[in-house]
This record gives structure tokens, C-alpha cells and sequence, in this order.
């Protein structure tokens, strides 16, 4: 990880802290974003010591991403401080934790748009079952429908175990092994033998 120049010092602290989120299995995304929000803290203090920020630096900064960011965004980078400076103070680097009498906001959490039967079929059917990539698009959306992973996740796939029916996948929270259902499986076995796909990725195109 680059820093600036200025930042050397602050850096250091950054550093010790992502090699202990790491040590504790923490994904390698959740750690960048934890980093990316305690470098921009000290971005926004003047890149002063983390052990001589207080609850003023701290509350200037979130009040200054709060206008900029959607407020799950501004919660999840208050979390990761809150976190950075726990860390701070279980290392002895300081005495008290400038967030400590700081209360995290209520976030009301926005639904997911969901999709009927009948909008399932229809999308289904949009997908030419006489073309290479209308195969490839039902195993898609049939993958999607049936295991809800990220799009990531979807990207990361590899041949399934055909014989237990899951595949692995690498996403925001980790390497994982995914349970397919029997349709799912049919699908993702018919693009593969059309498209010739035996090892590798599994999306292509």
C-alpha cells in the first residue's frame, strides 16, 4: 500500500492495524475499505499522529463524509474507526478512545427489489435458447435466482462439483462453497457442453 510522504508516520499506524485485521481472517476487501477510511481520517486531520486525534477530529470527519456519502456508507466507515481505535487502545497507543462516547447512527435499511413468478418466467424466456449466449444467460440468471451470490462471487465461479452439486466462490466475505439446486446444475451443465467449458472459468463471452 502506497501513502504520501507526509503520511509516512501516520501510515505506520495504518499498517499495524491492517496486519491485525488480517491475522484475525478478516477478508482482504473489508480490510482495504477499513484502511481506505482511516487514511482518509487522517487525510481530513492533517495527517496528525492517530494518537493525538480526539472526538472533535473525529466527529469533523464523519460530519464531512456525511454530505458526501449515502448514510450506510458514513456508518460503515464509522464502524471501521471505531475499530481502529479499539486496536489503538488494546496496543497501549493510547490512553482513552476518542470514540468512545460517540453513538453509531440509525441506518433504516433500503429493500431489496424483489421479482414474482411471473417475472421470473418472463426473464427466463428472453434468454434464446437457440444461441450460444442465450444458453449462457439462463445458466446465468438460473445461478442468480437460485443462490443470491454477488455479482462477484457469480464472476469468481469455476466448474461445479458435479457429483455434490456446490461450487466455490470468492466474493466481499471470502472463499465459500455454494449448494446448487438440480435445475441450476442442468443449466450450468448445458451451457458448459455447448460452449466446450470443462476447466477454468466457468462464465466466458
Amino acid at each position: 500500500m502506497e501513502y504520501q510522504n507526509s503520511a509516512d508516520n501516520y501510515a505506520i499506524y495504518v499498517d499495524s492495524f491492517v496486519l491485525a485485521l488480517k491475522v484475525e481472517g478478516i477478508t482482504p476487501h473489508t480490510r482495504s475499505c477499513y484502511a481506505r477510511d482511516v487514511l482518509r481520517l487522517g487525510e481530513r486531520s492533517g495527517w496528525i499522529s492517530p494518537v493525538k486525534i480526539n472526538a472533535t477530529h473525529f466527529r469533523n470527519y464523519i460530519d464531512w463524509l456525511s454530505g458526501r456519502v449515502k448514510p450506510s456508507t458514513a456508518k460503515i466507515a464509522q464502524l471501521a474507526l471505531l475499530r481502529f481505535f479499539k486496536y489503538l487502545l488494546a496496543e497501549q497507543e493510547i490512553e482513552t478512545d476518542p470514540t468512545a462516547k460517540i453513538k453509531l447512527p440509525r441506518v433504516r435499511a433500503t429493500p431489496q427489489p424483489t421479482y414474482n413468478i411471473n417475472e421470473i418466467y418472463q426473464i427466463l424466456g428472453a434468454c434464446d435458447q437457440t444461441t450460444w449466449n442465450g444458453v449462457r444467460n439462463k445458466a446465468i440468471v438460473t445461478v442468480l435466482f437460485d443462490t443470491g451470490v454477488r455479482v462477484g462471487e457469480l464472476v469468481s465461479m469455476e466448474i461445479p462439483d458435479w457429483a455434490n452439486r456446490t461450487v466455490e466462490v470468492n466474493g466481499k466475505t471470502g472463499h465459500r462453497v455454494v449448494p446448487l439446486g438440480e435445475t441450476t446444475i442442468i443449466q450450468i451443465h448445458r451451457y458448459a457442453r455447448r460452449w466446450g467449458i470443462t476447466e477454468g472459468k466457468l462464465w466466458k463471452g
